[in-house]
């Protein structure tokens, strides 16, 4: 970052910011809105201060741009996933998450471990070190013998789920037409699923179902959530700092 740039200039001089400090209180948003400031000016900054330890209003902490931010000062997003996605041992068929992309169309390179998560009563998916804040279940075709051969079992993992973790989903790579069809050959029957999905959400309401249009879509709906809940995270823990 150029400090003595115009865009510079003209954007600490409209926000008063007399030194990196200065800019916690102003957000991206306020950055944006300054004519000549655009995406790639927003980066830089956000690098810029990152080195002296400061994030913009509202924004991901330090640690996160100097990790996913070139070293160069080009501006350039890295393309790397700023946490570590757990997915369990007994998942068969995983997400790879390699059509994972950014906001500018860049590809994600997404780091994962797969471990036991299903001996703490737990489902497929998670961030290391939030196991038990955030998880989500994958369901495809198994849904309706779920439903049906594995009730109990099923049902009492949406009730941990609901109960221990601040938010946790049900992803399911089919849409809410496909299993009202009720041409499946085994499991519940559709007015069947169709009951007892509405009453889960009623009975453990931190469950929260997404019903998607394939696996590419479920894929994308699983990572936006995880990426989602470990940027609020991050944002908490700012908010607390500065308290």
């Amino acid at each position: 970052m150029n400090v003595r740039s115009k865009a510079y200039q003209d954007a600490a001089s409209l926000f008063r910011c007399l030194s990196p400090d200065d800019w916690r209180r102003v957000s991206a948003a306020d950055v944006l809105s300054v004519p000549g400031c655009g995406k790639t000016f927003l980066r830089r900054l956000r690098l810029y201060l990152a080195r002296h330890a400061v994030s913009l209003r509202g924004d991901n902490p330090p640690a996160y741009w100097l990790r996913v931010l070139r070293p160069d000062g080009s501006g350039e997003v890295s393309g790397v996933c700023p946490f570590r996605i757990v997915v369990d041992v007994n998942e068969t068929l995983p997400f790879s998450w390699d059509a994972i992309r950014d906001s500018d169309g860049r590809p994600i390179t997404v780091p994962m471990i797969r471990r036991a998560m299903w001996r703490d009563g737990l489902a497929d998916y998670s961030i290391d070190g939030m196991e038990h804040l955030i998880q989500i279940e994958r369901k495809g075709d198994d849904l309706p013998s779920s439903l049906a051969q594995r009730r109990d079992e099923f049902e009492g993992e949406i009730r941990r789920l609901s109960e221990y973790c601040e938010f946790a989903a049900v992803v399911v790579e089919h849409p809410w037409r496909d299993f009202l069809r009720d041409d499946h050959e085994h499991g519940a029957r559709a007015r069947s699923i169709s009951r007892t999905v509405l009453q889960w959400q009623v009975l453990y309401p931190g469950v929260h179902w997404w019903f998607c249009e394939g696996r590419h879509h479920a894929e994308n709906v699983a990572f936006r959530l995880l990426e989602r809940f470990w940027w609020a995270k991050q944002r908490e823990t700012i908010t607390k700092g500065g308290e």
